[in-house]
């Protein structure tokens, strides 16, 4: 299908930082994967306190992220002990989600991180900016300078 101007079709792939031979490829997501997260984001669910069932609460931000992170994945060459990919490219969402349960923490964040600098809504909100995105205060306008 050709959407043209409307949609990125190709998967971006981030190298991590520590581990730049290290990579995770994810796609950019259909009006399918936003009808997931949605569905996601608004479901309700109970917690157990002292005195049984309580209120229904959102999901947490780490459920976000790992949601996020295994509706979108594409690939990774990162390899188990005996040098076996750690996921299939087509692998399920339940499956990396699985996987992501068991990486390193700051890894299933640089990943959530990546993911906001490409694709917009999506990712860490709270990411803070990349060095080259932070302007510095000379080459900042004024509000004078502004044009509309």
């Amino acid at each position: 299908m050709n959407f043209g101007k409307y949609a990125v079709l190709q998967p971006i792939t981030y190298n991590f930082k520590q581990e730049p031979e290290l990579w995770w490829k994810f796609k950019p997501p259909t009006s399918g994967d936003e009808l997931t997260m949605a569905r996601f984001l608004n479901r309700g669910r109970l917690t157990l306190g002292e005195e049984g069932p309580s209120r229904e609460v959102p999901p947490s931000w780490i459920e976000v992220a790992h949601k996020e992170i295994s509706i979108i994945f594409a690939g990774t060459n990162i390899t188990d002990d005996k040098d076996q990919p750690i996921l299939a490219d087509n692998a399920s969402p339940e499956q990396v989600e699985t996987m992501l349960r068991l990486m390193p923490h700051a890894m299933v964040m640089e990943i959530w991180d990546a993911i906001a600098r490409h694709v917009p809504g999506w990712g860490n909100p709270m990411r803070p900016p990349d060095e080259d995105e932070v302007p510095n205060s000379e080459s900042r306008e004024t509000e004078s300078e502004i044009s509309l």
